[in-house]
């Protein structure tokens, strides 16, 4: 395999606000608004007025960013208050 191939094999393709948010189960807005963006230190890249992702950047920002914890682990106690009351 030429060094070629292995770049293009690499190479993490850009994907939009509705697909990183679906990807993360994170909230759409997050990742749409601007303001929000900068709030949470995303990564993101703005092509031509587009907003775009890297998937493995988007990886490595969750695992690390205390904002994407606390979140999961509201919807952890949310759904163990709804199994306590039911």
């Amino acid at each position: 395999m030429t060094d070629k191939h292995a770049l293009m094999n690499t190479v993490d393709p850009m994907i939009d606000a509705k697909q990183a948010a679906a990807a993360l189960r994170l909230p759409y807005y997050w990742f749409a608004d601007h303001a929000m963006r900068n709030k949470y230190r995303i990564p993101h890249y703005l092509m031509g007025g587009l907003v775009r992702y890297r998937l493995s950047e988007l990886s490595a920002w969750a695992a690390r960013s205390a904002a994407v914890k606390k979140r999961d682990e509201e919807q952890v106690a949310g759904s163990g208050k709804e199994g306590v009351d039911a």
